[in-house]
């Protein structure tokens, strides 16, 4: 096959040093329950709380996200607030933003970053728009994020699973029936839920429900689906949370400044609450402090290399590598197939992501290139 070159350039995500995220999207953990999700979305006025990690069909989804942040305006409204505090940025936090400004309420939204999105991250690099953190619509079928792509005119690209090929270590084609267990558990479900196999509850798979019409990325980036919910509210960037207060008329969010109104709608990821970064006062009832010990936060990391030309299975989607460490850069996706540009996007879950970004970019690029050489090596 060949020498494989040295990339041009690299990306590399470590979600769980972001401490605005501490981590990619939530999971039912050993000791958890469904339940959990409940206790951790129950409103309980002046303090309303939305995000992934409360949607008891749609958890770990940006859908999931948004869904519970248009319920969770709902539930403010019916409480008869006047104006409200949204904690954060992202799916779940522009979705109640805009149903709240719709129904006529006064909405300051509070974003400790500098951008909207939250784990939605659409950045240029390379002259494109590339996704840092969620990539997929999981269900395009009567999925709410379809239509607002629609709305958007952001075009989608369905993703075919199927089309894809497994290497080894040898550069041998690995034929369906001869992949490992332990290779498909990492690809087809610590990858899915970002965490190891053994950190999961039993009755993890049976948690949710599933949207039909296939799944489809954003070659022109994620970030593109928020722009119909803007309008109507104020965003304050920058606004780093560090205390939630109930007062005589309502409640206070203070950070480096002091924001009153009548409610608050909290849509901080999972790992946020978990870290305990933003002080309650008062505390956050048992019930909910015992949810959010009790699920977990994932880990999905990716790194995005670039070359000169493409080198791999150019007509495959997805390719997967089978060899030590096992959960390693398991599985890539050949985003030339998307995007037209030499670019393979690399993957790590749970204990590997973990593992992996305590590593410099220059390592990690390293270790990536070794398991590439191999799967592209000249076949033994």
């Amino acid at each position: 096959m060949g020498t494989i070159p040295d990339p041009i350039d690299a990306i590399v995500t470590r979600w769980r040093h972001d401490r605005f995220a501490r981590g990619s999207y939530s999971h039912l953990a050993v000791g958890a329950s469904p339940a959990d999700r409940a206790a951790l979305g129950r409103p309980a006025p002046p303090r309303f709380f939305a995000g992934e990690a409360v949607h008891p069909e749609y958890p770990a989804t940006v859908h999931g996200a948004l869904k519970s942040g248009r319920k969770a305006a709902r539930t403010v409204i019916a409480s008869g607030a006047g104006s409200v505090i949204v904690i954060g940025a992202g799916a779940a936090g522009l979705g109640a933003a805009r149903k709240l400004a719709t129904a006529g309420l006064d909405v300051t939204v509070v974003e400790a970053r500098e951008r909207i999105g939250g784990r939605v991250w659409t950045a240029e690099h390379w002259g494109l728009q590339l996704d840092l953190g969620a990539s997929w619509i999981h269900g395009v079928r009567r999925n709410p994020l379809t239509k607002l792509a629609r709305t958007a005119g952001a075009p989608l690209a369905p993703t075919d699973y199927s089309n894809w090929v497994v290497r080894d270590d040898a550069g041998q084609v690995v034929g369906r029936r001869a992949r490992p267990r332990h290779f498909l558990d990492v690809v087809t479900i610590e990858h899915e839920y970002g965490a190891d196999v053994e950190w999961l509850h039993p009755n993890f798979d049976e948690e949710g429900s599933d949207l039909r019409g296939g799944d489809a990325l954003f070659p022109q980036g994620y970030a593109q689906v928020f722009e119909p919910l803007l309008g109507g509210f104020e965003i304050e960037f920058g606004f780093v949370v560090e205390r939630v207060e109930t007062t005589a008329t309502g409640v206070a969010v203070v950070g480096a400044e002091r924001r009153e109104a009548d409610a608050v709608v909290v849509t901080v990821p999972l790992g946020v609450l978990k870290s305990g970064d933003i002080e309650f006062d008062p505390p956050l009832e048992p019930d909910r402090t015992a949810a959010i010990e009790r699920l977990g936060m994932g880990l999905l990391d990716k790194l995005y290399l670039r070359f000169d030309d493409v080198f791999w299975d150019r007509r495959a989607e997805r390719l997967g590598h089978i060899g030590t460490p096992q959960r390693w850069f398991a599985e890539w996706y050949n985003m030339a197939a998307y995007t037209g540009a030499p670019i393979l996007l690399g993957f790590n879950a749970g204990s590997a992501a973990d593992e992996l970004a305590e590593r410099s970019d220059d390592e990690l690029v390293a270790i990536a290139m070794r398991v590439l050489r191999g799967m592209y090596a000249t076949p033994r």
